[in-house]
């Protein structure tokens, strides 16, 4: 059984990767990409499941892909400082590989 989260996990997971994309290609502003992202409602998914993280860790790729955006939507400047704008194709390259593996645990 799916559990309830991976419908809007996957959904905000998408949506950022197409933020990431767009910047990637110059598509977007740095502020635009920043304020995108800060809307997406990472937060209250971590909050409303926190439980769920504590006792099924069948849902560790959950909370390690909204750990990644929720970090961003917070240090994104820094990382940004740190890293360089193209901290971008890391995080894409994270969250992919956190999709398949949410495939492959959503069927069990």
């Amino acid at each position: 059984m799916i559990h309830p989260i991976h419908k809007p996990a996957v959904e905000v997971i998408h949506v950022a990767l197409g933020l990431m994309d767009a910047l990637m290609r110059d598509q977007m502003t740095m502020d635009d990409y920043a304020r995108e992202l800060r809307t997406l409602n990472v937060d209250d998914l971590l909050a409303a499941h926190q439980a769920d993280f504590k006792q099924d860790p069948g849902l560790v790729y959950y909370l390690d892909a909204l750990m990644l955006l929720s970090s961003l939507q917070h240090e994104l400047e820094y990382q940004v400082a740190e890293y360089g704008a193209n901290v971008a194709s890391e995080d894409m390259k994270c969250l992919r590989e956190l999709l398949v593996k949410f495939t492959n645990t959503s069927e069990e």
